[in-house]
């Protein structure tokens, strides 16, 4: 398939029903395009922005927001028919998430995190969330946390009433994306050939420099184990969780492969090593037993 505009960003229908069948993709000159699975454009919506749209995503009930340089957040239905202007700014809005009720969107413009909503009678919620402007944030269902970045050079996580509750130094680069895992418990953030992989407290537990230039986007699997960065050199960068630890009374189970658990009772002096076909997706111990899922 072929697009005769540059495409900035791009969301597939959320999961559910349909999942995975309509594309939304944001172009350059403004429109967006809901794309099949197999290619074919379903829907073509010409200047739907007055330059371009920088930020594209759908609510998890299927309603499509777009976002773009004219400072304007706009939402629309599956069809692609405009709904509301929810937001009419001067400055770029370089990100768009939803709130994970699907009432709001959370929205970066200049230094600022804003959070609209979608329904009249509820407040607007603004606070300064970076001192150089705010690039990227992400807004997890799971735990409600938010995580932001911008071009001071820092990552920061927030409750969803604006309160800091973790402040990175900063780095040698602009922090250029970040991303939550779909479960909540860790965040990956990239800036130039950096990918660092952080709890939900914001303390970093990884770090590597992938050869990929600036990690402009961040997409996680839907099992949460392998996260993928689209490299400024244009290169596609492939992270994969590894070396997850649990304890359980004198019992510990170290995930050193995908789908390798090495399991060590130091009481007892016993060590086993338990080998599955399929990827670990998650696993728990407690009360003497252990509960592994793979991707099956």
């Amino acid at each position: 398939m072929e697009i005769d505009q540059p495409v900035l960003d791009m969301h597939w229908y959320p999961s559910g029903k349909g999942a995975n069948e309509i594309l939304a993709l944001a172009c350059a000159d403004g429109s967006f395009k809901l794309v099949s699975k197999a290619g074919r454009v379903e829907k073509s919506v010409a200047e739907a922005h007055q330059t371009a749209i920088i930020s594209i995503k759908w609510s998890y009930e299927g309603t499509l927001a777009t976002a773009g340089e004219d400072g304007q957040i706009k939402t629309w239905s599956r069809g692609g028919m405009m709904r509301s202007q929810v937001v009419q700014g001067g400055k770029p809005i370089y990100c768009i998430v939803w709130s994970p009720e699907n009432d709001s969107i959370l929205y970066c413009s200049d230094k600022n995190l804003i959070i609209v909503p979608t329904l009249p009678g509820n407040k607007q919620l603004q606070w300064k969330a970076h001192d150089g402007v705010v690039l990227a944030a992400d807004w997890n269902p799971a735990n409600n946390l938010i995580i932001s970045c911008g071009e001071d050079c820092k990552y920061r996580v927030w409750d969803q009433y604006g309160r800091q509750l973790y402040n990175s130094l900063p780095y040698d680069h602009v922090i250029t994306s970040v991303q939550w895992s779909p479960n909540g418990e860790v965040f990956a953030v990239g800036s130039f050939e950096m990918l660092r992989l952080c709890d939900k407290s914001g303390w970093s537990h990884s770090f590597d420099k992938p050869a990929s230039g600036s990690l402009l986007g961040l997409s996680w699997s839907h099992d949460g184990t392998v996260v993928a960065g689209a490299g400024g050199s244009g290169a596609v960068t492939f992270g994969y969780i590894v070396d997850r630890h649990m304890q359980w009374s004198n019992i510990e189970a170290v995930l050193d492969e995908d789908n390798k658990i090495n399991v060590n009772d130091c009481l007892n002096e016993m060590n086993e090593d338990l080998d599955f076909r399929e990827r670990v997706v998650n696993m728990g111990m407690m009360y003497g037993h252990m509960v592994v899922c793979t991707t099956s």
